[in-house]
């Protein structure tokens, strides 16, 4: 192999010299160059968006626990049964609502399910509606309410 020439070598790097300035304005080619905000820390929002307030249907009936069954169940037969004849497979949520206090610590959700609760499912089964179309469900409300059995339908 033979060397290259000093006169090749000289031109070559003067060239190169030459090229320097009109080399300086080049830009890399980055993830900024598509998207100038890449890299750049989230910016969160300054107030949290506002909760979006629930839409509570109303109940098909309400029934006050300790009410005896004579007052409430013909109420309910009837409310089945026009709840059925509107729709045939309906949904029954029986919600018991059992008040929840600081000096009476966790209510016993069980207990208020199986005393108030399940003879009002079994008032909506008797009246028509099938097992398949009904559901119970208990929930803790402010202390200062009663306990309440709540029947909806969907």
């Amino acid at each position: 192999m033979s060397r290259p020439s000093s006169r090749l070598v000289r031109r070559a790097v003067l060239a190169a010299i030459l090229c320097l300035p009109a080399m300086s304005g080049c830009r890399l080619v980055s993830q900024k160059t598509f998207n100038r905000h890449a890299g750049d820390p989230p910016k969160l929002p300054s107030m949290p968006v506002p909760q979006v307030a629930s839409i509570e249907r109303p109940p098909l009936v309400t029934i006050v626990a300790g009410t005896p069954p004579a007052q409430w169940q013909p109420a309910v037969r009837a409310a089945v049964a026009d709840a059925l004849a509107r729709k045939p497979n309906a949904l029954f949520t029986i919600v018991v609502n059992v008040p929840v206090g600081a000096a009476s610590g966790v209510p016993d959700m069980k207990a208020a399910v199986d005393t108030d609760g399940q003879p009002v499912l079994q008032a909506v089964m008797d009246a028509g509606a099938g097992t398949a179309q009904t559901e119970m469900d208990a929930r803790g409300v402010p202390a200062d309410s009663a306990t309440q059995v709540c029947i909806y339908v969907e």
